[in-house]
């Protein structure tokens, strides 16, 4: 039988972690809790590890294996060519209970995309860490040249990942019945003397499957549905576009519904009635939540068969600026004030005019003023949509 680690117990956790290390490193098989189904863990240097995991795998007493990442952006080291729909999942689903599977090569976008959001360039696959990985491990991890990989946050596994060196390799345990084993005692009892440690923490808290979805270019295929809702799932490939003015009263708000309606002109199938692919949003650096919408704005946007009635003002965050694909700007300074806080992205962050133009603030003119602002809005953001394309666009194929 395994030696069980109480996890929950233990003082001082690194106690634990250092067995684990201890082992992985010996080329032993440990079994770890994360948030989904409790996990055999071997490392992924040792190919006699890798074997034993291979055989449990076909005893039918482990899932599919999948590589574990130490962050979202290691990523990046294995799949260099990742199109911008992946990156979404990459960045909004890990840490978290999502398997992903991206080609090793890139598949990347359409061609004349890279204008608008730079994606990283095309690599040799060759050079990528996933061709360096062992023979036993490709075997495990790789198929038909999608990488099978995932963000665990269970802190035992970040931490022995931290202190081990070279990847990890994990595949979830399961029951006669395929089911996912989410019990310590029911790990114990399926397993044995197959592995070496099992850190016990309990029941997990999904008591389920990590959802696997495969992504090649802007297509997602749904692998295995696991414990994240078909909404949410979906919602972590949308294009998120976020516009940025001061008080989110007159020209981010009017920018909002002129960009919505300026998508479902140009893609329909992906934006127009019934599509739900889209999410573009409007906030303020210094705005009050819940004021409305200027009178003026919601006036000259009427004219326009658009409507400001039900907006609220709000406040810009750093979890929606994180979470959007693109945030456009109506001033220099706009943009300035938010890359100060934020560097890191920076290159997802531009000033609405794509040059050194502002918008200038409307608010206490009259409404020919608001209307000039209004076309000078939309003149930009048809500049955005024309470079634009379908890759852009998350789509569900059936596998």
């Amino acid at each position: 039988m395994a030696t069980s680690l109480g996890w929950a117990d233990t003082e001082d956790k690194r106690d634990i972690v250092h067995i684990v290390v201890q082992a992985l490193v010996e080329g032993k098989l440990v079994v770890l809790p994360t948030e989904t189904a409790y996990h055999v863990v071997a490392s992924g240097l040792n190919e006699a590890a890798l074997e034993q995991l291979q055989k449990l795998r076909e005893q039918g007493k482990v899932a599919s294996p999948a590589l574990l990442l130490r962050s979202s952006g290691e990523s990046m080291d294995y799949c260099p060519g990742m199109s911008r729909v992946a990156r979404r999942a990459v960045g909004r689903g890990w840490p978290g209970p999502l398997v992903l599977e991206l080609p090793i090569h890139a598949a990347g976008d359409e061609e004349g995309t890279q204008a608008v959001v730079s994606e990283e360039p095309a690599a040799d696959s060759s050079l990528t860490l996933a061709n360096r990985l062992p023979g036993v491990a490709k075997s495990l991890v790789l198929k038909e040249g999608f990488l099978a990989q995932r963000v665990v946050p269970h802190a035992v596994v970040t931490e022995a990942m931290r202190l081990t060196p070279g990847p990890l390799i994990a595949a979830a345990c399961v029951d006669e019945q395929a089911g996912p084993l989410s019990r310590p005692e029911e790990v114990a009892r399926s397993l044995g003397s197959n592995v070496s440690i099992l850190v016990d923490d309990g029941q997990t808290h999904f008591g389920g499957f990590a959802t696997r979805i495969r992504v090649v270019g802007n297509e997602c295929a749904l692998i295995t549905p696991g414990v994240i809702e078909a909404d949410k799932r979906e919602r972590l490939f949308h294009l998120v576009i976020l516009l940025v003015c001061t008080g989110n009263t007159c020209r981010s708000p009017m920018a909002e519904v002129m960009l919505k309606s300026l998508l479902a002109e140009s893609f329909p199938q992906h934006c127009g009635p019934g599509a739900n692919k889209v999410h573009v949003a409007s906030a303020g650096l210094s705005a009050f939540p819940g004021g409305p919408a200027s009178a003026e704005a919601q006036s000259v946007m009427e004219r326009r068969q658009l409507s400001l009635r039900n907006h609220q003002s709000r406040a810009l965050t750093e979890q929606a600026l994180r979470y959007a694909d693109l945030v456009l700007t109506m001033t220099r300074s706009h943009r300035a004030a938010i890359v100060d806080q934020l560097p890191s992205i920076a290159s997802k962050v531009h000033v609405l005019s794509g040059s050194l133009d502002d918008v200038s603030d409307p608010f206490g003119g009259t409404e020919t003023i608001y209307d000039a602002c209004a076309n000078q809005i939309e003149g930009y953001l048809r500049n955005w949509v024309h470079r634009m394309d379908d890759s852009w666009f998350p789509v569900w194929r059936s596998e």
